[in-house]
């Protein structure tokens, strides 16, 4: 499965990375999200439930920051095998400033396995879709 896509942001790119990687403000804007915590500096716990057809949750899922460049690129990997399907997916984010605000921009490639494979079917793919909007949506408002 694979996403791209862009958001323009009012915030800086200062705001809008410190956002990304806030776990008050993650919780508050991932749609379904439950809670999410640091586990060490590179790792972040969320729990998170679904409105995938047969997949409601809540599932644990670690994101490991695997790159940082404060405030421009942000590289997260998320590996989960469990209930519900395995998933080996990584996000490439990157932020620019311009001169109304930042512009986030992502790459995402998952693997799907099992149950959660159901994300990389039409309907899947709309419902994720509309979260991630939903996401950057609420995460702009958030910030401003």
């Amino acid at each position: 499965m694979k996403l791209n896509g862009s958001h323009k942001f009012k915030a800086n790119s200062r705001q809008v990375f410190n956002a990304i990687l806030d776990p008050g403000v993650l919780k508050s804007c991932i749609p379904g999200c439950q809670s999410v915590e640091y586990l060490d500096p590179n790792r972040i716990m969320a729990n998170i439930t679904t409105p995938l057809p047969g997949l409601k949750g809540p599932y644990g899922a670690v994101i490991h920051i695997a790159k940082r460049q404060d405030p421009n690129v942000l590289v997260l990997q998320v590996q989960r095998k469990g209930t519900g399907g395995s998933i080996n997916a990584t996000s490439q984010i990157q932020i620019s400033d311009g001169p109304e605000g930042a512009l986030l921009t992502y790459d995402a490639v998952a693997d799907l396995e099992g149950p959660i494979a159901i994300a990389n079917n039409p309907l899947g793919q709309g419902i994720t879709k509309n979260s991630l909007k939903t996401f950057f949506d609420k995460l702009d408002k958030t910030i401003v």
